[in-house]
């Protein structure tokens, strides 16, 4: 049997439009087969094995430096090194073309009046690159990344740094995202949260995390939102 595209959990309703902050990989574009490519040229490059997807697959959203400790214990100047060529072949390979996932494209073109920024760990020229390659690039009104705030996510610097380039205070925004660390920094920095639940965070960690809202396709997310604002659904 189809699973339902949208579950939204008991909240109070809002009384302003939710801005949005969405997370990019894994919750509007694909990229997790350029994500193990582009990460084992740069440990290959450090002459270090390869990982395996399985391995990398619940840890997107987090710093690769910090991806490096939790699974080969590399920190320090080589893990920095291992970064810098990930993202080297990884902005290379966006150059080439991103897939986004069904209906984004669309869907955020019927919310042309909901403030909506990037809320990921991707670095801003990556995250602008990443968009604009993808051609949504025109429903954003502001672009930040990980590499602007001094604590990753689940900490709440992330979110709150998207807030404010949004001008927008962070209770009226929302947190979109497929990983329990987008949910648990939107949740830290007061914000509702809404878990992409088609992507590549595990679900029951998803659902550990307490998202307000989940949705198991991105055309979900208007109806989401309404639920959140108290409004009929469309």
């Amino acid at each position: 049997m189809r699973q339902p595209s949208l579950h939204v959990a008991g909240v109070n309703a809002a009384t302003v439009v939710l801005a949005v902050l969405l997370d990019l990989d894994g919750t509007l574009m694909d990229t997790f087969d350029a994500i193990v490519e582009t990460m084992n040229r740069g440990m290959a490059e450090a002459g270090e094995p390869p990982l395996k997807a399985e391995e990398l697959r619940p840890l997107v959203g987090i710093p690769v430096v910090v991806q490096l400790g939790m699974l080969r214990g590399i920190a320090g100047p080589k893990a920095e090194r291992i970064g810098e060529t990930y993202y080297r072949h990884f902005m290379r390979h966006v150059e080439g073309g991103v897939r986004l996932y069904p209906g984004v494209k669309e869907t955020l073109a019927k919310m042309p009046a909901r403030m909506i920024g990037t809320m990921t760990t991707q670095r801003r020229e990556v995250a602008r690159l990443m968009i604009r390659v993808a051609g949504i690039e025109a429903y954003f009104r502001a672009v930040t990344g990980g590499d602007e705030v001094a604590r990753p996510k689940p900490s709440p610097d992330l979110p709150l740094h998207a807030a404010k380039a949004l001008g927008v205070p962070a209770p009226e925004c929302v947190v979109v995202g497929d990983s329990p660390v987008d949910v648990l920094a939107g949740r830290a920095a007061g914000m509702r949260t809404v878990a992409a639940t088609y992507g590549y965070g595990e679900l029951a960690a998803l659902r550990d995390a307490g998202p307000d809202a989940e949705i198991t396709r991105f055309a979900a997310l208007p109806r989401a939102l309404a639920a959140l604002e108290g409004r009929p659904t469309p």
